[in-house]
């Protein structure tokens, strides 16, 4: 297989608003320029790289073909997820402190044996994201 990458990671939230004030008004990300209807939005966090976010029940009524076992979980219910972000090494700090300043306490950022820095903490829905500091190529 030819991997590209991800395209998008897509979560279930509690609520639409709050997870984008948190994502795009806190973490520094985009909305992405598509309508996917209300309760749910898309997130630009990379050139090429999106986080959908779906209230329970809305994610799978825009026509999508997700009635058999696969979609009924991840419409119905709020779960767990566990995201990294790839984000260059001098952001760190700067989220640290904006995450701080917002009430998300954080872990870190500590290095990994790599020598690169990550930093975690919750969103609002208690998914616990990373991001992990990279040096540019």
């Amino acid at each position: 297989m030819r991997s590209l990458g991800y395209a998008e990671i897509a979560i279930v939230i509690a609520d639409v608003e709050r997870a984008t004030e948190f994502y795009v008004g806190v973490v520094g990300y985009e909305v992405a320029d598509v309508d996917v209807g209300a309760g749910g939005r898309i997130i630009k966090v990379g050139p090429d790289h999106f986080l959908g976010l779906w209230e329970p029940g809305v994610w799978g009524k825009s026509g999508l073909p997700f009635d058999n076992n696969y979609g009924q979980g991840f419409r119905s219910s709020v779960n767990q997820a566990h995201l990294v972000f790839a984000i260059h090494e001098d952001e760190i700090k700067p989220l640290k402190s904006r995450l701080n300043d917002a009430g998300y306490p954080t872990h870190g950022p500590e290095t990994h044996g790599d020598g690169s820095l990550h930093l975690y903490a919750n969103d609002p829905d208690g998914h616990p994201m990373e991001w992990w500091g990279k040096k540019p190529a």
